[in-house]
């Protein structure tokens, strides 16, 4: 045992050395994520969770993806509840009251973080040391919680397939460690290569952009690309069945190849001698480019035609010297048809001009009939009631019989295609003559004396002036026509 006093230089070098000791030990525990002993308690609060079995002490609290603080501590609380608490930096505090809070996972093996997402401090935020509400909390979804959505069936087979990848990679370490070792000459590789698509940069996205298009014109044929899979498991089933002869095929392939060799230098002959006449024909090639690619847009169609012409051809052999027949009488019979055609065509097209105002007499008529009402008319009818819909015109014309036009009256039986849009600026009638006319109701009213003396105020001014009536302009010429109403006649031969 030594016993003799330590010198100053022992006594400075073991200082030195549990110093270094301390600020090393300071660093890993500040590097893994631990809160520095000698630094100022931060901004805390505590969030309720559901499930915290998988977090641990100093684990991260992340907002997007950013660090923003840990978790200090971990206790028990409320209902079922662990209580974390948190620290955040000052740069990210105060947090606001709507903020909201989830447990995440990192990775699949676990390292369980809290993952914030701010909220708008104009709502409150919470204090030093208080408590996020706890309806602002998702709650977690944990891996076995997932497994176990999964009937027995699917979880039997997820653990026979977890087994059959550790089987697969048994007793294969060396391969393995082959293969990382090999992964720094695939990465110079793969390097090259990289550099060889950034140089080739407008080739690739034009490829990439073509493959868009090779998989949305997939989409629109998905009838034909399910027939294609459906063919393919056909053809694999086939093949599957005729290994003998594909065993043959590559017995004979020896001398195929032989026979090849020498077929191939006339092939090329024949190839330079062709190689002018292709030439020539690539402008009308270029030219036809379109047409096949709109052909191959119908070529389904086509192929449902050509297939069932077989029938239409057996029933042409009886149907054709039939239909020749027709043929040749048809002109007579268009013949026959001229003189009604000429005389038809006239009314169709004066029609055609009025198609509004022939629409909405349609329109009107089943608006006019089609209204039911589940008033209690006979008190025992229980259906309900399908009534008409009529109205009445209160005019001198109604009250009593005129013995000529009165100047209110604006009938026009020959109304002009779209004239009910003219309605502010008056109704066009036939002719003016009648506007000038007074309104005088004769003796021989229709209406009974004592109806008749309620609703007269309705239509005459109590002044014994004529009633009022809207604005009276003349029609004019019809339009398509010399006169001031249509006039139809025959077509000309």
């Amino acid at each position: 045992m030594i016993k003799t006093a330590p010198t100053f230089a022992r006594i400075a070098i073991m200082a030195i050395f549990a110093f270094g000791s301390f600020a090393g030990g300071l660093y890993l525990w500040l590097a893994f994520g631990g809160s520095s002993p000698l630094g100022t308690k931060g901004y805390r609060i505590h969030v309720l969770v559901p499930e915290a079995t998988q977090l641990a002490d100093q684990s991260d609290v992340r907002i997007s993806g950013v660090s923003v603080g840990k978790v200090v501590k971990l206790a028990g609380g409320p209902n079922d509840r662990s209580d974390i608490t948190i620290q955040l930096r000052s740069r990210y505090a105060p947090l606001a009251k709507d903020s909201r809070a989830m447990l995440r996972t990192k990775t699949l093996l676990g390292e369980t973080y809290v993952e914030l997402t701010p909220g708008h401090p104009a709502k409150g935020t919470v204090p030093e040391d208080g408590t996020l509400p706890p309806a602002q909390v998702e709650p977690t979804v944990e891996i076995d919680e997932i497994m176990s959505t999964f009937d027995p069936a699917t979880r039997k087979r997820f653990e026979v397939w977890m087994q059959s990848q550790a089987e697969a990679i048994g007793g294969r370490g060396a391969d393995i460690n082959a293969a990382f070792g090999q992964l720094p000459g695939f990465t110079e590789h793969f390097d090259d290569l990289l550099r060889t698509l950034d140089a080739q940069g407008r080739a690739v996205t034009k490829s990439i952009s073509s493959t868009a298009d090779v998989f949305d014109a997939i989409s629109q044929r998905e009838g034909e690309l399910r027939g294609l899979i459906t063919d393919s498991n056909r053809l694999f089933s086939v093949t599957a069945r005729r290994n003998q002869d594909l065993a043959g095929i590559f017995r004979a392939l020896p001398s195929f190849e032989r026979e090849s060799t020498a077929t191939l230098p006339v092939l090329t002959a024949l190839a330079k001698d062709g190689d002018p006449v292709v030439k020539q024909l690539q402008p009308a090639a270029t030219e036809l480019g379109p047409t096949f690619a709109a052909l191959h847009d119908v070529s389904p169609e086509f192929r449902g035609l050509f297939t069932k012409l077989d029938d239409v051809v057996s029933a042409s052999q009886k149907g054709l010297p039939a239909f020749n027949d027709i043929l040749a009488r048809f002109p007579t019979l268009l013949d026959a048809f001229q003189p009604f055609l000429r005389n038809a065509n006239p009314m169709v097209q004066y029609i055609g001009n009025n198609n509004r105002e022939i629409s909405a007499f349609f329109g009107n008529v089943v608006s006019a009939t089609s209204p039911r009402d589940s008033i209690d008319v006979l008190k025992n009818a229980k259906d309900s009631v399908h009534y008409l819909r009529t109205s009445q015109l209160l005019s001198p014309e109604a009250l009593a019989y005129q013995v000529r036009p009165v100047g209110s009256s604006r009938q026009n039986a020959y109304q002009q295609p779209g004239a009910f849009d003219q309605l502010q600026s008056g109704l066009p009638v036939l002719t003016a003559g009648p506007c000038s006319n007074p309104d005088l109701a004769q003796p021989t009213s229709a209406l009974p004396t004592e109806l008749e003396q309620y609703i007269s105020p309705l239509v005459y001014r109590t002044d014994g002036s004529d009633v009022l009536r809207p604005v009276c302009r003349a029609q004019g010429t019809f339009p398509g026509y010399s006169t001031i109403f249509p006039q139809l006649r025959a077509e000309q031969p």
